[in-house]
């Protein structure tokens, strides 16, 4: 292939991206609505509006955008109060480990003591509505957490733009208590405050107190919430003409949650359904309240129930918007958005713009299509649980057949002839399971059922190496190529048609663990990258000097299928690659590596992330990705905010920063031992050492180990990184060993 056609190959993919990208995802123009009314209902899922009898709530989602709400922090799923003070800060939040759901009014009394009085000594005022106590204890935590969320700032914001903010919630937990003497542990749960509060942790309306609830001996705890109370105080709050934001919380769901432990199965779905009615009642009086021209209307579930994989309901009603799946440029996938996207939202609605430090982005329709919608968003929970369960048997079945192959491959002259030539097709099999692992996803056939999974990856591994081994006998060499081909297509076909093939899949991503919407995950992306690197070598290998054009057009074009903001946008996955890919090529190309091309692979990285992150900021605002934030903070100066993403992905990689730097320096240090052994003494064999690897074996393990050992660092999964490149490096080097073995070279 002449560098003239690598170029126009290189230019056509890049423009068919351009294309994809820009055609979709921009946001509706809505005008700003007078009013919004947030109505939380913790821990539903589509599942209940499918099967249960919830008549307000299904007539409003007949009417409104929907789409799943990922409520997952980090690693873990969040508590109410997290969940809230994510909503509140536009960013994940995490709850302070003091006082954690303690929100109060100021004529209440709390251990005994005058809340005026608690109030005085923590805010040195007794403000009026609500104050959420902890408030010092949350911004202390936020401010040191991976995620960096300001507590309050949506609160901030509408206050400085003069829109009227209040909170009615109670979701107190506790049995015979009263209120002068010390409550225990969990008996507040008023954390909806901190959904609406400032930095200050006041709410200037709404209220939290215990006067909203009413006694029921058969209800959880003995309590349930007094709808009258509840409208009574929405409706001073809900005035004509006064723009404002209400959140309403469906204390009773909570209430339900809590008291679950404590009753039996058949009675715990008794209470939970008993509690589902009253809020569906309390929802339809709520609703016909607002007027459906000039209020929007926001239900979402902040938490999910604990059957779901951290998936929950999120449903809007606002003039002019289309009844279709909810979609963000966080998630950029129709039918999903998550808890840090709600607060831009709410900004959205009122018409206020959004500043750059928060992560979310406001709600956008994708597709309008209505058929099926809430049977579809069940059907999504139920499959990203089914992955979920899937990899604790996929990963460790997959690293068993790796362990096969290389004890086959080191014994192999012990062996009958019969396993030894096994071994060949075995190895193309092991490494055909990858992309069979992501088209057996798709199948509707095999969802939910063990068996059939594996039955089916098994089967397209075994057609897709049996294609190879054909190819390969025909041509000796190409086996290996013509599979790593098939497998690096695959990750760039399925990125320019939206990355329907990670979606719930073993090695994708889990839209409950909200990690990764869009593009390639962070076990794609290592899969990608190694069989990238393996791929651009074996082509050199074969072709000489003839296949070093091809090696570095694919390489090209995997960074940018990685990279740019319409496909991949990938951060970690650029600042890995670039390197990585530059370090393969030059040792293809037969340059000695200099300290020189190693600071000039860094900037080169460093370089295309901005190019990518600035290309992404002239885009329109609703189809703007996180690459965004990335030039929006070098525009302004903001370069602690830069290198505070990437300390966030550090500490998210090994825990504390400076761990993570010792970690890093121990991988690279391990990286060039096995790099020094391997290009200054070569390979030793029984007895001897061997000769000098080739050039493309030393590009190959030099351009993975670099790619391995930045992917560790630049993205947040861990070892899961490095480790996610073994399927392919293991059955790799295991047919290169048997191919020469055969020529004797061995």
């Amino acid at each position: 292939m002449r560098s003239g056609t690598a170029g126009r190959l290189v230019a056509i993919v890049a423009l068919a991206g351009l294309l994809v990208g820009c055609g979709a995802g921009e946001e509706p123009a809505l005008e700003p609505v007078d009013r919004v009314l947030i109505v939380s209902f913790p821990g539903v899922r589509w599942a209940d509006v499918l099967n249960k009898d919830l008549p307000n709530l299904s007539a409003f989602v007949e009417e409104a955008a929907i789409g799943d709400l990922s409520t997952r922090i980090g690693r873990r799923p969040a508590s109410t109060t997290d969940a809230y003070l994510s909503i509140g800060a536009g960013t994940r939040a995490l709850a302070p480990d003091v006082d954690v759901a303690v929100a109060v009014d100021p004529d209440e009394l709390y251990g005994g003591v005058r809340t005026a009085d608690i109030l005085q000594r923590r805010l040195g005022r007794v403000p009026p509505g609500v104050a959420y106590l902890a408030v010092g204890a949350a911004i202390e935590r936020n401010s040191q957490s991976l995620f960096g969320a300001v507590p309050g700032r949506l609160g901030d914001l509408l206050n400085s733009a003069g829109i009227h903010r209040a909170v009615i919630a109670n979701a107190d937990a506790a049995e015979g208590f009263v209120s002068d003497e010390p409550p225990p542990d969990g008996a507040y749960a008023r954390g909806a405050a901190t959904a609406l509060m400032g930095s200050d942790g006041t709410v200037p309306g709404g209220t939290v107190g215990r006067g909203l609830l009413q006694e029921d001996p058969l209800a959880p705890f003995g309590r349930r919430l007094d709808h009258e109370q509840v409208l009574k105080a929405f409706d001073t709050e809900w005035r004509e003409g006064r723009p404002a934001v209400v959140l309403v919380e469906a204390s009773d769901l909570s209430r339900a949650a809590a008291y679950g432990g404590r009753a039996t199965p058949g009675q715990k779905r008794v209470l939970r359904d008993r509690a589902l009615a009253d809020s569906d009642a309390l929802l339809g009086e709520l609703i016909s309240r607002t007027d459906p021209e000039h209020d929007a209307v926001l239900v979402i579930s902040p938490v999910a129930a604990t059957s779901t994989p951290e998936l929950a309901i999120a449903a809007m009603r606002a003039p002019g918007l289309e009844r279709g799946l909810l979609r963000s440029s966080t998630t950029r996938r129709d039918g999903y958005v998550q808890l840090a996207d709600v607060g831009p939202t709410v900004l959205n609605l009122v018409g206020l713009a959004q500043p750059a430090e928060i992560e979310g982005r406001a709600f956008d329709v994708g597709s309008a299509d209505r058929s099926g919608r809430v049977a579809r968003l069940a059907t999504a929970a139920k499959d990203a649980a089914f992955r979920d369960a899937l990899m604790y048997k996929v990963v460790p079945a997959l690293f068993g057949l790796q362990v096969l192959l290389i004890l086959g491959s080191i014994f192999a002259s012990r062996l009958p002839d019969r396993l030894r030539r096994m071994l060949k097709p075995a190895a193309l099999a092991a490494l055909s399971v990858i992309p069979g692992t992501y088209l057996v996803s798709r199948l509707g056939i095999v969802r939910g059922k063990t068996v059939g999974y594996f039955a089916a990856v098994i089967l397209v591994a075994v057609v897709l190496a049996a294609a190879g081994f054909v190819i390969d006998r025909r041509r000796p060499g190409l086996g290996p190529i013509a599979v790593l081909a098939a497998i690096a297509g695959m990750f760039t076909f399925d990125v320019i048609l939206g990355a329907p093939l990670q979606l719930n899949s073993v090695f994708g991503y889990s839209v409950a663990v909200a990690g990764r919407f869009s593009g390639l995950g962070n076990l794609a992306f290592a899969l990608f990258g190694a069989s990238a690197v393996l791929l651009a070598a074996l082509l050199v290998e074969r072709y000489g000097s003839g296949g070093l054009v091809p090696a570095l057009a694919l390489l090209l074009v995997v960074i940018l299928v990685e990279g740019l903001p319409m496909l991949g946008a990938d951060v970690g996955g650029v600042l890995s690659m670039v390197p990585a890919f530059g370090v393969t090529a030059l040792i293809l190309a037969g340059r000695r590596l200099r300290w020189a091309h190693y600071a000039a692979l860094g900037a080169a990285a460093v370089g295309t992330v901005l190019l990518f992150a600035f290309l992404d900021a002239a885009r329109p605002q609703g189809s703007r990705t996180h690459l965004a934030r990335v030039a929006q903070h070098v525009l302004d100066g903001r370069w602690a905010l830069f290198f505070d993403s990437l300390g966030r992905r550090l500490q998210a990689s090994f825990g504390t920063a400076e761990l993570a730097a010792w970690a890093a320096l121990a991988v690279l240090a391990l990286g060039a031992g096995i790099y020094a052994l391997l290009a200054l003494r070569g390979v030793a064999g029984r007895g001897a050492v061997r000769k000098q690897p080739a050039p493309w074996q030393v590009a190959a393990m030099t351009g993975v180990s670099v790619l391995a050992v930045i992917g560790l660092v630049a993205n947040d999964s861990s070892v899961a990184v490095p480790a996610a490149m073994v399927p392919v490096l293991v059955p790799i080097f295991v047919l290169h060993r048997a191919k020469a073995s055969l020529e004797g070279s061995l």
